[in-house]
């Protein structure tokens, strides 16, 4: 209960947000995330990221997140609810999960990114893997380098600046009914 309730202070004082809903593992790149987030405080003094999830990379995303003073700026969460998990990626600002492909781990389709576009919230992508299928780049949300610290920076910083990420937002949730059964159903026997 203390973290929710340290979250839900967080939403009323902390802006711009950021959010990661997935597994702790070496592709989601974590760990880039919270280092860009060490250059991101400079120019965005109150921003915050939330990262909801486990895994086996848990303790090196705290420790790192520790070892560069970010432990106000970033809020560690996980069995929480579905409807909490969706409540705090609708008031977000930016879903951030620029996936690499690791040994031979590569991001799927990437429905984390549809899921986070239902909510008007564009999001930052890896170019390995599905991103690219669920994020239209410079439209949606943006494709970086997910191995490339500066341009996870960059794309963050990108959206961020001068509130872009609303008309990201926006067609970010038009682009998402795309990935409603009955259109994709249509799709489908027309390819049959």
């Amino acid at each position: 209960m203390k973290v929710l309730k340290r979250q839900k202070k967080c939403l009323k004082v902390k802006n711009p947000r950021l959010i990661t809903v997935s597994r702790y593992d070496k592709r989601k790149s974590h760990d880039k995330i919270v280092m860009a987030l060490r250059n991101l405080k400079q120019i965005y003094p109150n921003i915050i990221y939330t990262s909801i999830g486990y895994g086996e990379e848990e303790d090196n995303i705290k420790k790192l997140t520790k070892e560069l003073s970010l432990d106000k700026q970033v809020l560690f969460l996980k069995n929480i609810s579905f409807e909490l998990k969706n409540a705090l990626v609708a008031k977000s600002h930016v879903f951030v999960m620029p996936s690499i492909t690791y040994k031979k781990s590569v991001e799927g389709f990437g429905i984390a990114y549809v899921e986070a576009a239902q909510f008007g919230v564009p999001s930052v992508g890896g170019k390995d893997g599905g991103a690219a299928d669920a994020i239209k780049h410079n439209e949606t949300g943006l494709i970086c380098d997910g191995n490339n610290l500066d341009e996870i920076y960059s794309s963050i910083d990108l959206i961020l600046k001068n509130n872009s990420y609303k008309e990201f937002g926006i067609k970010a949730k038009e682009y998402s009914l795309n990935f409603h059964w009955d259109k994709i159903i249509k799709e489908y026997l027309k390819l049959l």
